[in-house]
């Protein structure tokens, strides 16, 4: 089995594992790791000193086949306290997923502290693997990405709160961040809290929104997902985010909710 989801081939391209292949086809990669690879552009780039990156933006254009991606970032917005960073990575000349990122200038010292900042109780037993998704391809992201139920469950219907962590490496030969990690693992909100049968009305998300506070750390992060939606209008997934240490911040997901007659 390869040791990451993406194997560098030279700058800026990158061939992708199998293993990024998502729940719905062997073909097309989850949105989860080639979002994170973007994030890793944006945190490769020169920005200002004392900056950190603080919100990801990452609108899926279409199906991501599981394929060679060509990764470019550029400055949208230079700044010394804000700075606004765009990713995009494409398949064969055409771009599949397109990602903006805030850098902001990191609070001083003597910045109060306010706010909720505890968050779920770490395990005291090791966490286990549970089954998540049964009726989809496994062999992809989901063989080798754990989730470990603190509530609601990968096969069921409705809210669940989850620690989910990945076995692989990003790239190969590199450990990944924690915000790579984190955005990687906050894609499969939705399918945690799946609301509806995806067999009768599936819903899907087209887009995957991460705002976090503070750096989070490299290894589990908490899921605390809820799946909202109604005839007539638009499916949201909601997410809090929280790392061993506590609240890290929030995610959002719109989804393309439709029926299957």
């Amino acid at each position: 089995m390869p040791g990451a989801f993406y194997q560098q081939v030279a700058v800026g391209r990158f061939d992708a594992s199998p293993l990024t292949a998502g729940p719905w086809s062997p073909d097309s990669q989850h949105a989860g790791p080639p979002s994170a690879l973007l994030v890793r552009a944006m945190e490769r780039l020169d920005g200002a000193p004392g900056v950190r990156l603080s919100r990801v933006s990452v609108d899926v254009l279409g199906p991501i086949p599981v394929a060679a991606l060509d990764v470019e970032v550029r400055t949208v917005r230079p700044g010394r306290s804000v700075e606004l960073l765009e990713a995009t990575a494409s398949v064969d000349g055409r771009p599949a997923l397109v990602a903006r990122g805030w850098l902001m200038r990191s609070t001083p010292d003597d910045f109060p502290v306010h706010g909720e900042h505890s968050g779920p109780a770490v395990p005291d037993a090791p966490r286990e693997r549970a089954p998540m998704m049964s009726f989809a391809h496994g062999d992809g992201y989901l063989s080798v990405v754990d989730f470990s139920f603190d509530s609601g469950g990968g096969d069921s219907l409705g809210p669940a709160a989850a620690w989910g962590r990945s076995r692989l490496d990003l790239v190969e030969g590199e450990t990944m961040t924690g915000w790579q990690h984190t955005v990687l693992v906050a894609d499969s909100a939705s399918g945690i809290s799946l609301a509806t049968d995806p067999l009768t009305h599936p819903a899907i998300n087209c887009d995957l929104v991460v705002s976090l506070h503070r750096e989070p750390d490299v290894g589990w992060v908490h899921l605390d997902s809820e799946t909202v939606g109604g005839p007539g209008h638009g499916v949201i997934t909601d997410t809090l985010l929280s790392d061993d240490r506590g609240r890290i911040g929030r995610s959002v997901q719109n989804l393309y909710g439709r029926s299957v007659v």
